[in-house]
């Protein structure tokens, strides 16, 4: 079946088998690959886990400073307690291709300093470690429809949790529990974060836009998502911008369900000059999952820190262009939602490695490690 996509190209949605994908149909266009390359990719299955934890729920992915990477899983507890994944990788440049090594979990807290409290329910989505000191930074959704809000924590590289990131009023529900009309979205907290190279700043955005900041017409222009800036030493926000999210399905396709955003922001990485990438996953079941990769530039953005509800206000956003349809451009068709720099191909071309997230659920294909090749960004 064709489904139209924005500015008249035609995208295949085809069902696929569990073989190479999530059984859902796949929104594509070739020609929007944009010179990304699949390099190459793995499959990892329940029981590649170590320790007898089955392997899946991955939600992110981080370099770890050292040449291998960390991996944070979204289990709220049916498997194993809150944590992370160390994996090495071994890439050979000249045939590009890679092999993963050893890998092992790690609880995700191990303790707290004095007066900070765990979360009662830790569903971790998004990580980072902190150049320099070593320290993650993480991100829970918690449960905000039961009253365990979403936050952004850091801790030492032993899990001891240092200090959480002071969220302005805007993010918090407006009522204790249950559908809130305030705030963020249950399941679309904070799901990409990164840290300055220099190791003293954070930036993070929730998936989607704001209970209180959704119109009719975001859906036409871009869903407006907040880029925070916070300052790790005291935790507490600096300055905010806006991303807007391409809507997902595309208000012009035939048979789109009108008044539905599910597409979301779920990985971001900063580049030194200020610009980032983002990694938008759009999926609804009954019309398909599509994956792609975008690169944001804020210089021109204005600071929405102080504003407290976007709704009817004027104020410029980031500016974006595609950067790949990664699906196009080989990409499995599946739950994709982490990515962190992989080595650079000896061309000088920038390299991603990527993470599929399978919710333990059939409907997705475990876990996937792919490794792309990227255009230049200039």
């Amino acid at each position: 079946m064709l489904t139209r996509l924005r500015g008249g190209l035609l995208a295949a949605m085809l069902l696929l088998p569990l073989t190479t994908g999530c059984a859902v149909p796949a929104v594509y266009d070739v020609a929007d690959a944009g010179g990304v390359a699949l390099l190459d990719d793995r499959v990892l299955r329940p029981d590649d886990g170590p320790r007898g934890i089955p392997m899946g729920g991955l939600s992110e992915i981080a370099a770890d400073g050292d040449g291998g990477y960390v991996l944070i899983s979204d289990d709220r507890g049916e498997y194993g307690p809150p944590r992370l994944l160390t994996m090495a990788i071994d890439f050979d440049l000249e045939r590009r291709r890679f092999r993963i090594g050893a890998r092992d979990w790690l609880p995700l807290v191990t303790g707290a300093v004095d007066g900070m409290t765990p979360p009662v329910t830790i569903d971790g989505e998004a990580l980072r470690i902190v150049p320099g000191s070593g320290d993650r930074l993480w991100s829970s959704e918690g449960r905000i429809w039961d009253g365990v809000p979403a936050a952004l924590y850091l801790s030492d590289a032993d899990g001891t949790l240092l200090r959480q990131m002071v969220l302005p009023d805007y993010f918090r529900p407006d009522k204790p529990r249950g559908w809130s009309g305030r705030g963020m979205r249950p399941n679309k907290a904070f799901e990409a974060i990164d840290v300055t190279k220099d190791g003293r700043q954070a930036v993070a955005m929730p998936e989607d836009v704001l209970m209180q900041e959704m119109t009719d017409e975001n859906g036409r222009t871009g869903i407006p998502v907040r880029v925070m800036r916070f300052d790790l030493d005291s935790g507490r926000p600096i300055g905010a911008h806006v991303y807007r999210l391409d809507p997902f399905p595309d208000p012009g396709a035939d048979g789109a369900p009108g008044g539905i955003n599910a597409n979301g922001a779920v990985s971001m990485l900063l580049l030194d000059d200020g610009r980032y990438l983002v990694l938008e996953r759009a999926f609804l079941k009954a019309y398909g999952v599509r994956i792609r990769l975008y690169l944001a530039d804020p210089a021109g953005a204005d600071d929405v820190l102080a504003i407290d509800n976007l709704k009817n206000r004027r104020y410029r956003a980031a500016s974006k262009r595609l950067i790949g349809d990664l699906i196009g451009a080989g990409l499995r068709a599946d739950n994709w939602e982490g990515m962190a720099f992989g080595p650079d191909l000896p061309d000088g071309r920038k390299t991603l490695v990527l993470v599929s997230d399978d919710n333990f659920n059939r409907l997705f294909q475990s876990t996937i490690i792919a490794w792309i090749a990227l255009p230049p960004l200039d």
